[in-house]
């Protein structure tokens, strides 16, 4: 019988506190909180409100919010810029599964078409927006394809390699059962390659929110990225700031819902 010293013992307790607070809802919120009062406290004091150039304390910036929210201007930016977030990511995720797909399916297809986007991937997409541009003139088109071009690789890349690596036991044994190409497809490789793909989907989401900012700021002055020219125009330094703190949540608002339809989408795969 393994006898466990007095040291173990005691740091037992830790660790279920640890433990209890990582992996349970009420434990990450109650760690995310203190983090964003710790944050806060640390913001307030750093601030200066002498000077409106100067860097704004939380409670004037939280002030610059609540009248850009009032007047209307910070939801109607949200508005137009979420249009283009939308359409882009939703062109990004029907485009790029299936594209993942064929190139872990097929290899022509993979020497054809996996070489752009390993491209996308090691350049500087910024260093493209001006081809945009040309092409597409400062319309919602080129915000939308700046869009796609930062996050379709991520969802082509990390699909291919998750349909991949479906263990080959799987395929072998619905190919025994008699199972056809479209059943072993819909029945057994996407199941199982879903987490590796909604992977892709996440960090796709994540460019794509930068891809939306570096759209609005370099291509078309639109949505959250004008008002935020507009503000810096005369010198609201603290209006920039609630402008930029609000695309911050809204992006972790929806990496957190991304991250919650992948653990649902894992729990699946895995009773599948």
């Amino acid at each position: 019988m393994i006898q466990r010293g007095p040291e173990m013992q005691a740091g037992a307790p830790q660790r279920r506190l640890a433990g209890n607070l990582t992996e349970t809802f009420w434990g990450r919120a109650a760690l995310r909180l203190v983090a964003l009062v710790l944050f806060v406290g640390a913001w307030q004091l750093a601030g200066d409100d002498s000077i409106d150039l100067l860097f704004p304390t939380a409670t004037r910036t939280l002030d610059a919010f609540v009248e850009l929210v009032r007047d209307g201007r910070l939801p109607l930016g949200l508005l137009i810029t979420g249009q283009a977030l939308a359409v882009g990511f939703a062109i990004i995720v029907s485009i790029g599964v299936p594209t993942g797909v064929l190139v872990a399916r097929f290899p022509l297809a993979d020497r054809v078409v996996t070489p752009y986007f390993t491209f996308l991937v090691a350049i500087p997409i910024i260093a493209l927006v001006p081809v945009v541009q040309a092409l597409l003139g400062l319309t919602f088109a080129a915000r939308v394809t700046v869009i796609v071009l930062f996050g379709i690789s991520y969802v082509v890349i990390n699909s291919a390699i998750a349909v991949r690596r479906v263990r080959t036991d799987l395929t072998e044994m619905a190919r025994s059962f008699g199972a056809g190409r479209l059943a072993m497809m819909t029945e057994v490789v996407l199941p199982a390659a879903l987490p590796g793909i909604m992977t892709g989907v996440r960090l796709a989401l994540g460019q794509a929110l930068i891809g939306m900012v570096v759209a609005e700021l370099t291509i078309v002055g639109a949505g959250v990225g004008s008002l935020i020219a507009e503000l810096q125009g005369r010198f609201k330094v603290a209006g920039v700031l609630a402008v930029a703190m609000t695309i911050v949540l809204v992006g972790l608002c929806l990496l957190s819902l991304v991250e919650m339809m992948e653990r649902r989408v894992n729990r699946w795969s895995v009773q599948k």
